[in-house]
């Protein structure tokens, strides 16, 4: 990789991936993803005019931020108003 003049070199990329991509890493169905994005719910993507996508690594992360102990963790927590 060839720097820029003032020796500074640019930030690793990620490629970014497709709905049906990012769909298939959750083991989601693609229209649960887009659902998500109309409700503000799902995992944080990036509009590219009409083209939506997403950053692996957001998106395997938002993922692992809802790990569960249990299915009433996150009642329990809410009920308390704390983060589950």
């Amino acid at each position: 990789m060839q720097g820029n003049p003032n020796g500074a070199t640019a930030p690793a990329f990620t490629p970014l991936i497709d709905t049906a991509a990012a769909a298939n890493l959750l083991g989601l169905a693609p229209i649960s993803l887009a659902k998500m994005r109309v409700r503000g719910d799902g995992p944080p993507y990036v509009q590219l005019g009409r083209a939506v996508r997403y950053d692996p690594a957001v998106v395997m992360g938002w993922a692992a931020a809802r790990t569960r102990r249990s299915t009433s963790a996150a009642t329990v927590a809410a009920a308390r108003g704390e983060a589950a």
